[in-house]
């Protein structure tokens, strides 16, 4: 009979909710549930460690690269370019 005294003072502690007051509860949950959804939705778009924090793939197209920086033999030429260099300083 124990198990059910928490359950029981709960159930006497709503009978006891005026009707705005049950309104009042109800709006806030719906509105908690609606943030907990939006950030679910938000966090399912982020994925990966970096949490949103990197480049967008999906606005590459916005990222005002240069020609120099879309060629990849350049690329590939400064990073052996920048491995050398950081070999020599060891």
């Amino acid at each position: 009979m124990a198990e059910n005294q928490p359950t029981d003072l709960v159930r006497e502690a709503e009978n006891c909710l005026t009707k705005e007051e049950k309104q009042h509860i109800l709006e806030r949950k719906h509105a908690e549930d609606n943030a907990r959804t939006e950030e679910q939705t938000l966090t399912s778009r982020e994925e990966g460690p970096s949490k949103g924090k990197g480049a967008d793939p999906r606005n590459w197209g916005k990222a005002d690269l240069e020609e120099a920086e879309l060629d990849i033999e350049a690329q590939k030429e400064a990073l052996l370019n920048w491995e050398r260099t950081r070999d020599w300083s060891k």
